[in-house]
C-alpha cells in the first residue's frame, strides 16, 4: 500500500463515526442513534437525565460539577446516556418518535450492554422515564432512585397547562431560549418541545408500579415545585414503600449539584450491596 493511502484511510475512518457521539458509545435505538458513556467497575447503575440536559448534569455541566458519576463510579459501573433529543444523540422532530420511546431507550441500551438488571437513577423527566421502565420492566430493575420527580399515573390538569403554557412561549422567545442554552448548551427547540410534550404520553399504572417488588428511594429539593412533591406522595402511595430524602435549601435546578445528593443516591445503593 502507497504511503500516501495511509492518511485518506485514517480521514474515511474518522469521517465514518457519527459526529454527534463523538467521545462517547453509541447504538441504535429504533430509528435513533444513543449516546452513552460509562466509568467504574461493578454493579451497573444507568443515570437519566431531566429534560433540556444531558449526561453531562451528572458530572462537569454546565451547571457546575454535582461528582455524581466521580461519586458512584468508585463503586459501581455507572452509564450515562443522552436521551432522544438532548446531548449528542439523535434529534427527531416527529412527536411520535418521543412518548415511550424515550423509555425504550434504557431497555434498549441494556439489551445493547447484555446487561440483565440495572439500578436506575433519575432526574425529572428521568424519574418519569424510569418509572415506566419499573412498570414494564420491573425484572430488569434491581433498584431505582426517583430524584426531583415521579412516576406518572395520571397528569395533572393544571401542571400541564402551565408546562404546555411554558413550552408555547419558549418555542418562541429567542430570549428563552438565549438562557437555556448558557444553562444547557446547544440545542434543537423542535426536538426538545416535542420530547416535553410527549411527556405526558409516558404513564404508569398502579398495577405495574405493584409488579416492581425492589428498592425505591425518592429524593428532591426542599424548595422544589410543588408539583413534584404531589407526583412523589402519590407514587409512593401507589408504590406502597419507598425512602424518601429531602435536601434542605434546594430547588429543583440546585439539587443535582448538592453534596446532599450523590450521598443520598450512594447510600441507597451500598445498602442494596449490604454495605
Amino acid at each position: 500500500m502507497r504511503d500516501w493511502m495511509w492518511p485518506v484511510l485514517v480521514l474515511a475512518a474518522f469521517l465514518s463515526i457519527p459526529r454527534s457521539c463523538l467521545g462517547q458509545n453509541s447504538f441504535d435505538s429504533g430509528k435513533v442513534k444513543i449516546c452513552y458513556a460509562e466509568a467504574g467497575e461493578g454493579e451497573p447503575v444507568v443515570l437519566i437525565h431531566g429534560w433540556m440536559a444531558d449526561s453531562t448534569m451528572w458530572g462537569k455541566g454546565r451547571l457546575g460539577d454535582s461528582k455524581v458519576t466521580d461519586t458512584l463510579a468508585k463503586k459501581f459501573r455507572v452509564i450515562t446516556l443522552d436521551c432522544h433529543g438532548h446531548g449528542k444523540s439523535g434529534k427527531p422532530h416527529d412527536p411520535k418518535d418521543y412518548g415511550p420511546e424515550m423509555a425504550k431507550d434504557v431497555v434498549r441500551l441494556l439489551d445493547h450492554l447484555k446487561i440483565d438488571k440495572a439500578h436506575l437513577v433519575g432526574y425529572s423527566m428521568g424519574a418519569i422515564l424510569a418509572g415506566w421502565v419499573v412498570a414494564t420492566h420491573p425484572d430488569r430493575v434491581l433498584s431505582v432512585t426517583f430524584a426531583g420527580g415521579a412516576p406518572v399515573l395520571e397528569p395533572d390538569p393544571e401542571d400541564q397547562k402551565k408546562n404546555d403554557e411554558f413550552v408555547e412561549k419558549w418555542e418562541k422567545d429567542k430570549g428563552l431560549q438565549a438562557v437555556s442554552g448558557l444553562l444547557f448548551g446547544e440545542q434543537d427547540v423542535k426536538a426538545l418541545a416535542a420530547a416535553n410534550r410527549s411527556l405526558k404520553d409516558i404513564k404508569v399504572t398502579q398495577a405495574g408500579l405493584e409488579k416492581y417488588s425492589g428498592p425505591v428511594l425518592f429524593v428532591y429539593g426542599e424548595d422544589d415545585w410543588p408539583s413534584t412533591k404531589r407526583y412523589v406522595t402519590v407514587a409512593k402511595k401507589a408504590l406502597g414503600r419507598g425512602e424518601v430524602k429531602v435536601i434542605p435549601k434546594a430547588d429543583h435546578l440546585s439539587t443535582p449539584s448538592r453534596p446532599e445528593f450523590r450521598e443520598a443516591i450512594l447510600k441507597f445503593l451500598q445498602a442494596q450491596k449490604g454495605e
